[in-house]
C-alpha cells in the first residue's frame, strides 16, 4: 500500500479549518478501483493491519475530547449518540435534528468563535450525528456511504493512500467464519472491545449460549446465513416488522428488508455488548467489517440479472425520485463536509471500490424452498386463541399458557393459511445479555436450545431502544409486535403427541447466558395465536 503524502499532524490541522461545502458532486472517484478483501485472506490481513493502525490513531484522547471529525468518537456518533454514555448497552439514542441533540452538541463544543476549528467541528456534528436510518428503505444506501467515508478517514489517519476495508465473511462456512476474527479478540489490539456478549461452543448453535465471543464463541449458522435474503429479486419493501425466517412475512420483504433482519440484526445481537445497541454499535471496531459484509451482499444482489429496483409509492417502497433524492451529510477523509444522495450509492464502482469476490445466486434447492413462503397469504380471519394478559420476561425467562378457542384443533387442521404466534405491545426495559428465544409447549425440565422440536424463533432487539420504540426506523413502532410462524411446529407436536390441542405454553428465555437476578428485560402486552 502506498504511503499518503499528508501526515496525520498536517491532516488534523487542515481538517479543523476546512471549509465544509462539498455537495453531491463528490461521488464519482478517480484513479484505480480499490478492492475490499475477505478478512481471512492475505490481502484482507494486510488491510486489517492498516485498519488497526488507523483506529489506534483515531482513538487518541487528544482528538476525542472534544471529538474532532477524524476521531473515533465523532465517527461513531454519526451512526448513533447514546443518551446515557455511562450505561451504553442500555442507553436509548438521540436523533439528529432534535432539541436534545442540539443540547448535547452545545454541551460538548460550547459556543466557539466563527471561523475556528471548533466551530467547524460543531457544524459537522450538527449535520451528521445520529443520522443512521434503520427500519427504512435507506438502510443499505446510508451505510454504504458511512463505511466509505470511515474508510477514507482510516486511510488518512493510518497514512496510506489506497486503503480498502476488509470484510468479515461470516457464514461463508459452517466453521471459523462464525467466530470474531482473531484480531478483534486480541486484548492488545486497538480492534479489541471488552463489552461483547456470548456465543456458542460450536457453529451449529447446539447447547447453551455461554462461550464469550471474545474467547472464540460462535454465532449459529442457521441464524446468520444470508441465503434467504438473496433469494429476493425485488429490492423493496424495506423492513418495518419484527419477523424472522421462516415466517412468511419475512419472504414478503425485498432484499433490503431481508438483509437488515438476517444476517444484519442477528449479527449485531449475537456479537452482543456495544454491537447489540444501535446508538453505540459503531463504537466497536468490528462494526465496520460487519457492514462491509452487508455492503458486499448488496453488491452481490445487484450483480444478479433479475434483481429489480421495484419503485412504488409507499414509505417502505418509495418512488424512484423519493429514494434517489434522499440526502445526508457525512465527513470526508480530508475533514470537509459532503452532502450525498441515496441514488449515488447504486454503484460501488462509481464510489471507487469493488469486492474481491461476490456471492453467487443461491442454489435452486434453497430458492425453491423459500418460494412457497414468499407467496403465502396473511393469516386467516379466525383466531385460534383468546388474547392473554401479557407477561414480563426477566432473568430465567418467562412462560405463559395461551388458551385456545373451542374447536381450535379442528380449525387448525383444516385451515390452509399459516398459524402465527403474536407477541404484541412489546417494550424493551433493559437489553438482555443475549438474544431472547421463543419456544412453544416446552416441557418442564427440558433445556431450551436451538434445534429443539419446541423452538420457533428469536426476538431480535437490536433496533429497539429501551423504553419500547424502534429507535432508528422511518416507520417508528411505538409498541412493536413480533410474529412467528408456528404451524409446522404445532403440526409436528400434534402428530407425535407433544401437544393435545389444548392451551399452548409460550416460553421466552435466553439460552444460558449469564443473567442478573431480578432484572426485567421486556414486557409483552398481549400473547395470542391466529
Amino acid at each position: 500500500m502506498k504511503r499518503g503524502l499528508t501526515t496525520r499532524r498536517q491532516f488534523i490541522g487542515a481538517a479543523g479549518a476546512a471549509t465544509m461545502v462539498s455537495s453531491f458532486g463528490a461521488q464519482a472517484q478517480t484513479g484505480a478501483i480499490r478492492v475490499r478483501s475477505n478478512i481471512a485472506t492475505p490481502a484482507g490481513q494486510a488491510a486489517l493491519a492498516v485498519y488497526a493502525r488507523g483506529v489506534s490513531a483515531m482513538k487518541n484522547p487528544a482528538i476525542n475530547n472534544p471529538p474532532q471529525p477524524q476521531s473515533w468518537t465523532f465517527q461513531a456518533f454519526i451512526h448513533g449518540v447514546p443518551r446515557n454514555p455511562s450505561d451504553p448497552v442500555n442507553s436509548p439514542g438521540i436523533r439528529n435534528g432534535t432539541a436534545e441533540m442540539q443540547q448535547r452538541i452545545d454541551s460538548i463544543y460550547g459556543n466557539p468563535g466563527a471561523g475556528t476549528p471548533q466551530a467547524a467541528w460543531k457544524l459537522a456534528a450538527q449535520r451528521t450525528w445520529g443520522t443512521c436510518p434503520h427500519f427504512s428503505p435507506y438502510f443499505l444506501s446510508w451505510h454504504r456511504f458511512y463505511v466509505l467515508y470511515l474508510e477514507q478517514m482510516v486511510a488518512r489517519m493510518a497514512g496510506v493512500a489506497d486503503f480498502a476495508l476488509p470484510y468479515w465473511a461470516y457464514a461463508s462456512d459452517v466453521g471459523s467464519s462464525l467466530q470474531l476474527p482473531t484480531a478483534f479478540r486480541d486484548t492488545s489490539s486497538p480492534l479489541f472491545e471488552s463489552v461483547r456478549g456470548s456465543g456458542w461452543s460450536n457453529p451449529q448453535g447446539t447447547g447453551p449460549q455461554t462461550t464469550p465471543m471474545n474467547s472464540g464463541g460462535y454465532m449459529p449458522f442457521s441464524q446468520i446465513t444470508y441465503a434467504p435474503a438473496l433469494t429476493a429479486n425485488r429490492f423493496f419493501p424495506s423492513d418495518t416488522t419484527f419477523v424472522v425466517p421462516p415466517d412468511p412475512a419475512y419472504f414478503r420483504l425485498g432484499a433490503t428488508g431481508r438483509l437488515e433482519i438476517q444476517p444484519h440484526d442477528n449479527v449485531h445481537d449475537d456479537v452482543g455488548g456495544l454491537m447489540s445497541n444501535v446508538p453505540v454499535a459503531a463504537q466497536d471496531p468490528v462494526f465496520y467489517v460487519h457492514h462491509c459484509m452487508i455492503d458486499r451482499l448488496w453488491s452481490s444482489w445487484q450483480s444478479y440479472p433479475d434483481s429489480t429496483m421495484n419503485w412504488g409509492t409507499t414509505p417502505t417502497q418509495p418512488s424512484q425520485s423519493t429514494w434517489t433524492q434522499q440526502s445526508w451529510w457525512f465527513v470526508q477523509g480530508d475533514g470537509s463536509l459532503v452532502q450525498v444522495r441515496s441514488g449515488n450509492a447504486l454503484s460501488a464502482d462509481r464510489l471507487g471500490y469493488r469486492y474481491d469476490d461476490l456471492v453467487p445466486r443461491v442454489g435452486p434447492t434453497i430458492a425453491l424452498a423459500a418460494a412457497p413462503r414468499a407467496t403465502a397469504e396473511a393469516p386467516g380471519p379466525a383466531p385460534l386463541s383468546r388474547s392473554t394478559a401479557g407477561l414480563s420476561v426477566g432473568a430465567g425467562g418467562a412462560s405463559i399458557d395461551v388458551p385456545t378457542q373451542q374447536n381450535a384443533v379442528r380449525e387448525f387442521a383444516t385451515r390452509n393459511t399459516p398459524v402465527q404466534l403474536i407477541l404484541a405491545d412489546v417494550m424493551l426495559q433493559r437489553r438482555p445479555p443475549s438474544a431472547l428465544h421463543v419456544f412453544i409447549n416446552l416441557p418442564a425440565g427440558v433445556t431450551p436450545e436451538l434445534g429443539s422440536p419446541y423452538y420457533v424463533g428469536r426476538m431480535r432487539t437490536f433496533a429497539l431502544d429501551t423504553g419500547g420504540h424502534a429507535g432508528h426506523g422511518g416507520a417508528g413502532h411505538t409498541m412493536p409486535s413480533y410474529q412467528f410462524a408456528v404451524g409446522e411446529v404445532l403440526t409436528r407436536q400434534l402428530r407425535v403427541g407433544q401437544w393435545q390441542g389444548g392451551p399452548v405454553r409460550v416460553t421466552i428465555t435466553t439460552l444460558g447466558a449469564a443473567e442478573s437476578a431480578g432484572t426485567t428485560y421486556m414486557t409483552i402486552g398481549r400473547v395470542s395465536l391466529r
